[in-house]
């Protein structure tokens, strides 16, 4: 019997030492990423170079040690002299900076606010996917920012700011929107208390009108708005921004501000902060590049927002677009972890063998994949409808000559009506999956996905930094509650019309559809039973009999729209443009909508093909280790 003995021992510097993974470009090696591309892009061939650039430059060797490096040196703040004279000093890494910088020329919040087509927003949210796996938590700020820029430009396009807002506001926005590192501005989001969490109506921070003749100037020169704002906020993520939309309490309720985060000093002959101090940095399980603090404000110098007590209004127009930014934020996170574990399963051996041979282990990670695909394609269907909503003359001018049958929608109504509804639960369902998904990545990688020496491999803080999302912008609590609100709210009757009717317009079109698929009635029946389980089971309880069962009508509602737009994918063609078979595309929804009990057994020839499609699903089409091995002799 031969002997496994070795000729000599290992040692620390010799022995057996694994093959480092190859990280790949996203946007080459993400079947699902590009399934969404093609699927509903204007023109994928004209984003194709733009995408492909930038999913290779985000993995880059400087980029990860830009991670490293924020990571490993956190933000610390100075809050008194050494004579005991109170200051606030916020230091943040080379790292962290240059990867917003980065961020910012990217095109990250710029892109929608450069060229009025609702498609900008598809655009846009394809390049934050791939880059939030790189961005060391920069992209929180960059969310806020855009909701600020979101909210700024509403008012700006409206009659009712005075000749001294409609300026400052601009300037802000310009500053906002800028793709220039050296002029860029992020924003701050103050809504956060020790009173109330996501319960604003408790808030104690005050505003107190000073009259228009209040004089001073900010940083940068624009005059400070004639309203003081005094109190505390407990939660302040974005600290090192330029400036913030805040919460306070006036006369009238609560309101929302505009505020600069820095003013030129009484004597005008320096730069002080705008009544803002930081009382401290909290310390996180995750996000531990990203400067989160406890601020008191005292005589913060800020301009009003709209109207008085209409505060909730205000800030529900920035949350809309951080609730999406969250939701592909954290499918960014999932898609890098995938691809670490496909990465990883091509280099690593068990029993000799590769683990992408591996049946167990691909079909595990086939299983995690399809979670990954149903999110996505809801995602980025919740994406294209704020696009619609922002957009709606391009939507309208662009779709005016193609058939109702194969139109996203059937009206800008319609998809501003789903957007509301679909938000939270994008907001909810992807960070929450991301949560679990990435944890299975983690454990694909047995013990060294609990590591975190080398930020390219390292699935345990995007696990970390992810979690952030299943909390951030609302709990899973807060977000179901959200929902009851919409269905049995003023407009519920509304809504539940518009979302069943998207439902059966879909359904109709797919039954109508030239394009043959096996199973295809079988699915839309399963579907349509969903349908009918939603509207007679879930929607005829009150609205406090729902918010008992919140979670369950979130599922609900989720699982049947992701239903609906897998069928549609795979009635798309015989062969995309990211080269996923029908037969792929086919069975991810079957196994979605569960035709078939996947619990029980396979005889011998279901299980072959099984297999065979879980390596598909897993991988993509164009997998093969030799094609891998062809790329790295070409690097």
């Amino acid at each position: 019997m031969p002997s496994n003995t070795p000729s000599r021992p290992s040692s620390g510097s010799s022995g057996f030492f694994q093959e480092p993974p190859y990280i790949k470009n996203q946007y080459e090696d993400d079947a699902v990423f590009r399934i969404i591309v093609d699927c509903h892009s204007q023109s994928p061939l004209q984003i194709a170079t733009e995408l492909s650039d930038w999913g290779q430059r985000v993995v880059q060797p400087d980029i990860f040690e830009l991670i490293d490096e924020a990571e490993k040196h956190p933000p610390t703040v100075s809050t008194h002299t050494t004579f005991g004279r109170p200051r606030t000093n916020l230091y943040t890494s080379h790292g962290w900076q240059e990867l917003q910088r980065l961020g910012i020329a990217g095109g990250v919040v710029a892109i929608p606010y450069e060229e009025a087509n609702y498609s900008a927003r598809f655009r846009q949210f394809l390049k934050i996917h791939l880059w939030t796996g790189s961005a060391a938590m920069v992209m929180c700020p960059s969310s806020m920012t855009d909701g600020a820029a979101s909210l700024l430009r509403r008012h700006l396009s409206g009659t009712k700011l005075n000749e001294q807002q409609r300026t400052v506001f601009a300037e802000a926005h310009r500053r906002l929107t800028s793709r220039d590192p050296t002029e860029a501005w992020t924003s701050g989001q103050w809504m956060t208390e020790r009173s109330g969490g996501s319960d604003v109506r408790n808030t104690e921070t005050v505003g107190i009108f000073l009259g228009h003749d209040a004089s001073g100037k900010d940083a940068h020169g624009m005059p400070l708005g004639p309203w003081s704002i005094s109190g505390f906020k407990w939660f302040s993520s974005a600290t090192d921004s330029q400036m913030a939309v805040l919460l306070a309490q006036t006369e009238k309720g609560l309101s929302a501000f505009y505020a600069p985060m820095r003013r030129t000093s009484i004597d005008g002959n320096g730069v002080e902060m705008n009544g803002v101090s930081i009382q401290r940095l909290k310390p996180k399980l995750g996000t531990r590049a990203l400067p989160t603090a406890e601020l008191v404000l005292d005589g913060m110098r800020a301009y009003l927002i709209g109207q008085e007590g209409e505060g909730v209004k205000e800030i529900s127009a920035i949350l809309n677009i951080t609730r999406v930014h969250t939701a592909i934020g954290a499918l960014g996170y999932w898609g890098r972890g995938l691809a670490i574990s496909r990465a990883y399963a091509r280099v690593r051996k068990v029993q000799g063998s590769l683990l992408e041979n591996n049946t167990a282990y691909v079909h595990a990670l086939a299983e995690n994949s399809l979670q990954y695909a149903a999110h996505m394609h809801f995602g980025f269907f919740t994406v294209l409808l704020l696009g619609i909503a922002e957009e709606p003359r391009s939507f309208q001018d662009s779709t005016k000559d193609v058939s109702a049958s194969t139109r996203l929608v059937s009206s800008v109504a319609q998809a501003q009506t789903l957007l509301r509804l679909l938000t939270p639960i994008a907001k909810c369902k992807c960070s929450r999956a991301a949560a679990s998904g990435l944890q299975e990545c983690m454990e694909s990688l047995g013990g060294v996905g609990f590591l975190e020496d080398e930020q390219e491999f390292n699935v345990a803080r995007l696990w970390r930094d992810n979690f952030a999302n299943v909390i951030w912008e609302g709990t899973t609590e807060v977000m179901a509650a959200d929902i009851v609100r919409v269905l049995k709210g003023r407009d519920g009757e509304k809504t539940q019309s518009a979302f069943f009717a998207w439902i059966s317009e879909r359904l109709d079109a797919c039954r109508d559809t030239s394009n043959k698929l096996e199973g295809r009635d079988g699915i839309v029946e399963a579907i349509d039973a969903q349908k009918t389980e939603l509207k007679e089971k879930w929607l005829r309880f009150s609205a406090e009999e729902l918010r008992y069962h919140g979670r369950q009508l979130m599922e609900a509602l989720f699982r049947v729209v992701t239903s609906v737009l897998l069928l549609e994918n795979a009635l798309m063609g015989s062969l995309d443009e990211a080269g996923q078979s029908k037969a792929v595309k086919t069975e991810l929804a079957n196994r979605w909508v569960n035709l078939r009990d996947r619990s029980a057994p396979l005889d011998q020839k279901l299980h072959s093909q099984a297999a065979t499609l879980d390596r598909e699903i897993a991988f993509g089409p164009s997998h093969s280790s030799s094609g891998l091995a062809k790329e790295r002799s070409m690097l």
